[in-house]
């Protein structure tokens, strides 16, 4: 599996990358085990700078490629560990309904060979 994390108008510090690690990388390797190499995932955290929110406002931004697939998952929140939290719910939902899909193609299949 290949990772990238890339921070933008922050400084990436160790202890972010580690719950970075544990959360978003460890859910990507429990859903893709036998990936490999084949396995892309880029992380992208960041402190919004607009002008009209107040306070700390930091978004999170997870791309991940397999193949052809693509799937992509975007949080804001105040707190760094927050919108990680947030990303990784959403990266989950859409790897569940990635994985349900194609399973569901395959039986899809197989009920036409059977039928026939």
């Amino acid at each position: 599996m290949q990772i990238s994390l890339k921070g933008t108008n922050i400084q990436i510090l160790e202890s972010t990358r580690e719950y970075v690690d544990r959360k978003l990388v460890r859910t990507a390797e429990k859903f893709f085990k036998d990936g490999g190499d084949s396995v892309a995932l880029s992380i992208e955290v960041e402190k919004t700078t607009n002008h009209h929110k107040k306070g700390n406002i930091f978004r999170a931004e997870v791309n991940l490629k397999t193949g052809k697939v693509s799937l992509r998952a975007e949080s804001t929140a105040e707190t760094l560990n927050n919108a990680i939290d947030e990303v990784e719910y959403e990266l989950s939902r859409e790897i569940k309904k990635f994985k349900e899909k194609k399973r569901t193609e395959m039986l899809k299949g197989a009920r036409r060979v059977k039928g026939k």
